[in-house]
């Protein structure tokens, strides 16, 4: 009995009420009608038949309508709730019925269905995720426990330390992994706060070249920078190094010797364009709305220490986004790529 009141509390409550307005007006209209002389009643026990038989029995039926009405009414969302209930990591898939999108439990299914979409999506993600950084981690930490066990067996000095050399190499590669990841998650969890200025976006340019222009040499590569000195944007200086560094460093990577690397700003309508353009091999057109995502590698089989992890490119869309700001790319098989910065413009 509890807990059938329990359940029914919403029905039982919409009875009550109807019930009892039903009752007030019942009465009040009686009294009216007995007053106004619209009503006169034959003898007493009419009056108390009436008052005694026939407005309690009008409660009734108001409130069993009431209840059965909010019962109907409540079905809907009930099966919701319960399908909601068996609802696990493994039945994402599952829809609630919209049988009317227009109503408004057409429109709660809707909703529900796609917050469902969502969660999907996202743990899905999740499971990516972790298996890529778990794939991540495995592989330095395998290459350090294969060259220590190496190095034990020889019980060489010269072996010994150049197993050391190598493992305090994969245990940088490691903590720039973690770094980044850190980043990222900042970045999700909005704790990456940038501090917006207007500043000129040549300068930014050309603290960013100064600072790889010596891994640019080691390729024999030229960074050309190309911006008005009046151009002005609206950026945080940290997010935005942190943006081109990762580009322009993937252009020098993937340039070959010889070649130069180009970075330019212009006007373009009302934003700023920043754009890193490298003469590498090209992006397919399958992959270029992919390659922000984070982990994600064109070539699966190109080596980490060619290719990075596949963070740097996501880094840049989470930085750039942070201020407010748009990361697109334009490439060509055999033809270089072009990664264009979109930033709000300050017209002077």
């Amino acid at each position: 009995m509890k807990h059938w009141l329990q359940r029914n509390a919403v029905p039982l409550r919409l009875a009550v009420g109807s019930g009892a307005a039903a009752a007030a007006v019942g009465l009040l209209g009686l009294g009216i009608a007995l007053w106004s002389g619209c009503w006169i009643p034959v003898n007493r026990l009419e009056l108390w038949i009436v008052f005694v038989a026939g407005v309690p029995m009008a409660t009734l039926v108001v409130a069993a309508t009431s209840f059965a009405t909010a019962v109907s009414v409540l079905a809907p969302i009930r099966d919701m709730a319960a399908r909601a209930r068996r609802l696990s990591t493994k039945t994402l898939k599952a829809r609630m019925p919209v049988p009317n999108p227009q109503d408004d439990l057409g429109q709660l299914a809707t909703g529900f269905n796609e917050i469902l979409e969502q969660l999907e999506a996202s743990f899905a993600e999740l499971v990516r995720f972790t298996a890529d950084v778990s794939h991540e981690l495995r592989t330095p930490l395998t290459a350090m426990r294969t060259v220590g066990e190496v190095a034990l067996r020889d019980r060489n000095a010269a072996t010994l330390q150049d197993a050391v050399g190598s493992m305090l190499e994969q245990i940088g590669r490691m903590n720039q992994l973690i770094d980044r990841l850190l980043l990222l998650a900042r970045s999700d969890s909005d704790e990456l706060t940038p501090r917006f200025e207007a500043g000129l976006v040549r300068d930014a340019l050309v603290d960013v070249s100064e600072a790889l222009a010596l891994v640019a040499e080691e390729k024999q590569q030229r960074i050309e920078v190309v911006c008005p000195d009046h151009l002005l944007a609206v950026f945080d200086p940290g997010l935005l190094r942190l943006a081109l560094v990762n580009l322009l460093q993937n252009a020098i990577r993937f340039s070959p010797p010889g070649k130069s690397v180009k970075l330019r700003a212009f006007d373009e309508m009302s934003s700023v364009a920043i754009e890193v353009t490298d003469e590498g091999p090209g992006i397919a057109p399958e992959h270029q709305q992919k390659i922000f995502e984070r982990f994600y590698r064109v070539d699966k089989a190109r080596s980490r220490a060619e290719g990075g992890v596949g963070l740097g490119l996501a880094i840049v869309k989470a930085s750039v986004e942070r201020m407010g700001g748009t990361v697109d790319v334009k490439s060509e098989l055999g033809r270089g790529s072009a990664f264009v910065v979109s930033l709000r413009r300050v017209d002077v």
